[in-house]
């Protein structure tokens, strides 16, 4: 009988941090809160995982926030940052996250697309809270979280 072993608080701290230095300025200004949130986030992007594992990865934050993501990774001015610019960044930035995270989840599991939503109207009922972590970078918060199904 094999015992499922799901990641923690501390992995999703390593996770937040690697993908923060490699996508988003080198990390620079970055300071990891494990364990912690913040409730001032206006958006959300996740990705669902289903298989094996049946859940979500969230990365929740500000609306300025998910503009200096979408500024970094696009390399140009905040203020020309376009709305499915935002949309897109953030997006990408919960499925670079999913993506880490599933590889330490059982398989097979497979990743949906990212959808972004503002936080009042994304939910995601039947699931628990597995861990998280606050990512704080250029001084916003951003909340990363994986659920689980209660069902799994």
């Amino acid at each position: 009988m094999s015992v499922e072993v799901l990641p923690t608080a501390v992995d999703l701290d390593g996770i937040a941090e690697q993908v923060w230095v490699a996508f988003l300025d080198g990390g620079n200004e970055l300071v990891i809160h494990s364990g912690q949130s913040d409730d001032t986030s206006e958006l959300s992007a996740s990705v669902g995982i289903v298989g094996a594992y049946e859940g979500h990865v969230v990365v929740s934050c500000s609306q300025e926030a998910s503009r200096d993501v979408a500024s970094a990774l696009f390399a140009m001015p905040s203020e020309e940052v376009t709305d499915d610019e935002i949309g897109d960044a953030l997006g990408e930035l919960a499925n670079v996250l999913g993506g880490n995270v599933k590889s330490m989840l059982p398989a097979p599991s497979t990743m949906s697309l990212p959808t972004v939503a503002g936080t009042k109207q994304q939910q995601w009922p039947g699931t628990t809270e597995v861990c998280r972590t606050m990512v704080t970078w250029r001084g916003n918060p951003f909340n990363v979280t994986l659920l689980v199904s209660r069902n799994n």
